[in-house]
């Protein structure tokens, strides 16, 4: 937030990342209702990139700079990892649970007593614990074009996964010139790997899936790396984002390698983001940050607005954004913002 004589002016992260949600709920529309991965951005691109593609990267380049921030901020391991666990945990749990709750109401009866069934606890421990995700559960939505319950909860494991990589600076987090040394390494590796060595990264799925992890951490590094300078020091940074928006059009024009993507990208998000607006300060008062709860309920509403009223695909994008949003806000309000109250307990300054 920047501050001012009249009021205190948002910056545009939240509000991006509110619009990076719904473009995951716009995306799931059309594949979950059996149109295929075909949303106006894949029919204007050619399937070169989707709306969820913008939304999940873009999730993952914010996550980077802001988490990077609160890794400078912690005063201690348990104070950064205290933080994390609250803003991640909370809201997964619960929303497991109220999906399993709803689950319970559609669940085969010929499949047996739906508290015997070993896949419900798979489901809900199996994602909770992030690393062993489990996504189906027999007899449920198999009448659908899609099976999965909640099939969005694949990327809260990388997710956390690049929370704990991030740790690993904690010892030299205030070493600016060796944290850019750092990070250039690892990216520079990560590129190397998703260009050179796909195939080799794609057999590699135990105890992460390497092809994602090397994809997902790119851009979510980048946001880190942009981090590490002070935003209001970076020279001619209407160039930078000119030239990358540049490169992602031609990118997107030629079908070039993704790489080119995980370059470019990553700087027009935060110079974004950065920004502020009337518009962002008002969604902040008004909504707060709801985005993580649209995102973790938009796929499983879906799931059951198709399954209980088949409807076309723009009824249910208007419908499931409706009830996404009124769910990530209550989510916000009730879950994750009552868990963040606790974020500072290992904070000797209450930071």
């Amino acid at each position: 937030m920047i501050k001012t004589k009249e009021t205190r002016i948002a910056n545009n992260f939240d509000i991006i990342r509110i619009l990076f949600a719904w473009f995951v709920i716009l995306s799931h529309s059309y594949v979950l209702n059996g149109d295929g991965p075909f949303d106006p951005l894949a029919k204007l691109t050619n399937g070169y990139m989707i709306f969820s593609f913008i939304g999940v990267k873009g999730f993952f380049i914010i996550s980077g700079y802001l988490i990077f921030q609160s890794l400078e901020r912690s005063q201690s391991v348990a104070d950064y990892l205290t933080k994390r666990i609250l803003r991640i945990f909370p809201a997964l749990l619960v929303v497991l649970a109220l999906t399993l709750l709803v689950v319970y109401f559609i669940y085969p009866i010929q499949h047996g007593y739906y508290l015997l069934d070993p896949e419900i606890y798979k489901y809900f421990f199996g994602n909770g614990i992030l690393f062993m995700p489990h996504f189906f559960i027999k007899g449920v939505f198999e009448n659908l074009p899609i099976h999965a319950i909640n099939g969005s909860l694949w990327t809260i494991e990388f997710e956390f996964f690049f929370y704990i990589v991030l740790l690993s600076f904690f010892p030299i987090r205030k070493n600016k010139s060796l944290l850019k040394i750092s990070l250039i390494i690892i990216l520079i590796g990560f590129l190397i790997g998703d260009i050179f060595f796909l195939d080799h990264l794609k057999k590699i799925t135990n105890p992460i899936n390497l092809e994602l992890a090397f994809d997902l951490g790119t851009y979510f590094l980048m946001g880190s790396f942009i981090a590490c300078f002070n935003w209001d020091r970076i020279p001619f940074k209407l160039w930078i984002v000119s030239v990358s928006g540049l490169v992602l059009i031609m990118a997107t024009i030629l079908k070039l390698n993704y790489c080119w993507v995980q370059i470019s990208l990553p700087f027009i998000v935060i110079f974004l983001g950065k920004q502020s607006s009337k518009l962002a300060t008002l969604s902040h008062q008004i909504l707060g940050d709801p985005s993580y709860g649209i995102y973790l309920y938009g796929f499983p509403v879906q799931q059951f607005i198709i399954y209980f009223f088949r409807p076309s695909t723009m009824i249910l994008l208007m419908s499931s954004t409706l009830v996404c949003f009124l769910i990530g806000y209550l989510s916000w309000t009730f879950i994750e913002k009552k868990a963040l109250m606790y974020k500072n307990i290992f904070s000797v300054k209450g930071r």
